[in-house]
């Protein structure tokens, strides 16, 4: 069973964040460190499932996108190249930040930046619905994706489309600067995610939520 609904949702202007990101595989929860590690890390915590998984979906995702702009935006006040550093080093630690109690958290696409994020599965699944809409003239401002896993987890995805600013690492390839030719190279030389214009469809940001414990 899958929905497809138009809520009001945060702003899809924040898919910046989410398309340059070499850390868009499912991120989960780091293990605890052994005893006497000096870097602490975040202890998973028992899985808690939403009771409503749509809502908690939209949660997660609004949580990664806003972090992720945040550092972002501040990085792109430098260059662009300053934000493909930034966003290949610090991009995984948010995800892994969000990706307590059983809640898996990524992004997929069909033009990966990292091939790990190759859409796959129900994220093609999901993908695909938006892409149809797309393609009938309709609107992806505030769509939302669901769906009941087989195991009993929940899925949940959003849209990710291009804005002005994106072009900046994913507009046409002779259009982009020397320096993040370079930047790309240097950290991305199997990237497909170019040739983007604004207001194109970049991909999803997906959640998996943990099925409901049994009685």
């Amino acid at each position: 069973m899958k929905t497809l609904t138009r809520p009001t949702t945060i702003a899809l202007a924040l898919a910046l964040a989410l398309a340059a990101c070499k850390g868009d595989e499912p991120a989960k929860a780091p293990p605890a460190p052994a005893t006497g590690t000096a870097a602490a890390t975040a202890t998973p915590s028992v899985p808690a499932p939403a009771a409503d998984p749509a809502a908690e979906g939209k949660r997660v995702v609004g949580e990664l996108k806003k972090r992720l702009v945040g550092r972002l935006t501040e990085a792109m006040k430098v260059s662009p190249a300053s934000a493909i550093e930034v966003c290949n080093t610090e991009a995984p630690a948010i995800a892994a930040s969000l990706a307590q109690g059983g809640v898996t958290v990524g992004r997929a696409t069909r033009k990966p930046r990292n091939p790990a994020n190759l859409a796959a599965g129900w994220q093609a699944e999901a993908l695909a619905q938006f892409e149809q809409q797309v393609a009938g003239g309709g609107k992806l401002d505030g769509a939302t994706w669901t769906k009941a896993l087989p195991d009993g987890r929940a899925a949940y995805a959003e849209p990710l489309l291009i804005m002005e600013l994106c072009v900046a690492c994913h507009g046409a390839a002779d259009a982009l600067t020397p320096e993040v030719k370079a930047a790309l190279a240097a950290r991305y030389p199997d990237d497909q995610a170019t040739g983007y214009a604004p207001g194109d469809l970049r991909g999803i940001a997906w959640v998996e939520l943990p099925a409901p414990a049994k009685p």
